[in-house]
């Protein structure tokens, strides 16, 4: 049986062949930055207004469309 797997010196064909994967030797843990949940901050708002605005909205819109179909 053969292995259907290429040799480990080729490089795959992929959609630009001129792309090679690299390896960074010079890269350690400690060189990572920190992590962005660290650093965020969410400020405390107001009631939502938007929910309620497409709620007017839907309820106008439902009482012009009976209107005009009933009316």
């Amino acid at each position: 049986m053969t292995d259907p797997s290429p040799p480990k010196d080729s490089e795959p064909e992929g959609l630009n062949p001129d792309l090679k994967k690299g390896h960074d030797a010079h890269y350690a843990e400690d060189q990572h930055g920190s992590t962005p949940l660290d650093t965020i901050s969410v400020t405390k708002q107001g009631p939502a207004v938007w929910p309620v605005i497409w709620a007017v909205a839907v309820v106008v819109l439902v009482a012009i469309t009976l209107f005009l179909i009933f009316a």
